[in-house]
């Protein structure tokens, strides 16, 4: 059973990034979630109010901001390959 949500598309293409077998198609439907995500958390981010939330949020969601940031552009970078 695969794992859903934000956790389990990370870590599908952890496991799948270095395969030269990757499905395009996957690649890109996984980078279209990956791309929802960070524009979601990028405009949540933007009402919070003041710098002392924003400080909070990013303490909270730095990792996988992070971690989406990275894998959209390792992505974008595998299908600019193919």
């Amino acid at each position: 059973m695969r794992v859903k949500g934000l956790s389990g598309d990370l870590a599908w293409w952890r496991e799948t990034r270095g395969s030269p077998d990757a499905d395009p198609a996957a690649l890109r439907d996984l980078l279209e979630r990956l791309r929802d995500w960070k524009a979601q958390h990028d405009a949540d981010r933007a009402l919070q109010p003041g710098p002392f939330f924003k400080m909070v949020w990013d303490g909270i969601f730095a990792d996988d901001d992070h971690d989406v940031a990275q894998a959209i552009a390792e992505i974008e970078q595998a299908l600019s390959r193919r």
